[in-house]
């Protein structure tokens, strides 16, 4: 099954309200074994969401609707979705009594413009909404297509969402079970990992998706079938085609983080870590020590000069073998302009242990966010490799 969602709201088009809705929704789906090809936003205007509305079905078995259900002006969807599939709309009486009840409990008569939620697109069914006034909406068109149509407030649309849609599609959709599993990559883009991978990221099941993140790129891979066994098989071995690929690139899977994979092989070593932060990239030490690392010493620069190789590598095994530590690592930056700057600066990237030495010269200053977070994805990478190294004895 194929499904499209669309949020109504003006004030989602303006930044004014984040979209929420629409991601939770997109979870939803995704663990019924939903395929969701798109997702997009319209305003408060009845004719331009009736064009999504029908467009939409053109493409999908299945569209969701977020908003647009209450009593005002602006609410279009009702409206929209009867536009769309060229179906009256009329009041239903049963629905009718349903808010004429509620707003009995509350002492009160409804209005006019209270009453237009008991309206539906002939062959609608209302879904109830215990948590509130509007009710949703379901219909169902030729060729087992159906709109569904659910509050904006977020805890009526879930509610909703929860108690009418989900068992419709497990009636429809079956058991299937779906499953997903990130792998995480660190210092390579998502370009060039994407050439790497590309005719992997053509499998039909399980499927193979990038998502990048600045320095970091997670690649999804997420395997429908009958059982557990089943689809965890599927993960197991198109993982495994992965890693041969680009598994010097993977440092970690589903919730992993690069500095808890670090902090971690640092443990299993039973080695210690010092780290030197330019005056641009402080805040490193910090994301270590939150993932659990025990720095032996940190200590944050002042502006200077970019040194040469061997002093920068120099200073930091004097401070390694003064502090006792297995690993020093240290950043050397220059001042840039920021990440839109013709002066982007530069800093090199040190590291000493035992019996290695290594610098990476970078064109990023790391007084901006993006250069940050890759410098340090690099450094992590770096020493991570010289970990591995160590311990295989090929340092």
């Amino acid at each position: 099954m194929n499904a499209e969602i669309i949020s109504v709201g003006t004030e989602l088009l303006l930044g004014q309200i984040v979209d929420t809705n629409s991601v939770w929704i997109s979870q939803q789906l995704a663990a019924a074994g939903v395929n969701l090809f798109r997702k997009q936003t319209v305003g408060d205007n009845q004719q331009r969401a009736a064009q999504a509305i029908r467009e939409a079905l053109t493409r999908a078995d299945l569209v969701v609707t977020t908003g647009g259900l209450g009593p005002t002006v602006d609410d279009v969807t009702r409206a929209a979705i009867a536009d769309a599939t060229g179906r009256p709309l009329y009041r239903d009486a049963a629905q009718e009594a349903v808010v004429r009840a509620i707003f009995a409990r509350w002492g009160r008569e409804p209005s006019e413009n209270n009453l237009r939620q008991a309206e539906l697109p002939q062959g609608g069914q209302a879904l109830s909404n215990p948590v509130g006034t509007a009710p949703g909406l379901l219909l169902e068109l030729e060729g087992g297509k159906r709109v569904v149509a659910v509050p904006g407030v977020p805890r009526e649309m879930k509610r909703m969402i929860h108690d009418h849609l989900l068992p419709l599609l497990k009636a429809r959709v079956g058991d299937a079970v779906i499953r997903v599993r990130l792998l995480k990559t660190a210092a390579l883009g998502e370009s060039i990992l994407d050439e790497k991978i590309a005719d992997l990221e053509m499998s039909a099941n399980p499927t193979v998706g990038l998502a990048a993140h600045t320095g970091r790129v997670d690649i999804r891979l997420t395997a429908r079938a009958a059982t557990e066994r089943e689809a965890t098989l599927l993960l197991d071995h198109m993982a495994k085609q992965l890693y041969k690929r680009v598994g010097r690139w993977i440092y970690g899977e589903d919730e992993q983080t690069l500095e808890s994979v670090v902090v971690t092989e640092l443990r299993e070593a039973k080695e210690t870590l010092l780290l030197r932060e330019a005056h641009v990239t402080s805040g490193y030490a910090a994301r270590l020590q939150q993932a659990g690392a025990a720095l032996l010493a940190h200590e944050v620069a002042q502006p200077a000069p970019l040194p040469h190789a061997e002093d920068a590598l120099s200073q930091l095994d004097g401070w390694r073998n003064e502090r006792g530590a297995a690993w020093a690592m240290g950043f050397f930056s220059t001042a840039g302009g920021g990440a839109y700057s013709d002066r982007p600066g530069e800093t090199m990237v040190a590291l000493v242990g035992p019996s290695q030495r290594f610098t990476k010269h970078y064109a990023q200053s790391g007084s901006d966010e993006i250069s940050r977070e890759w410098l340090w994805a690099r450094a992590l990478m770096m020493l991570r490799g010289a970990l591995a190294a160590r311990q295989r004895g090929t340092d």
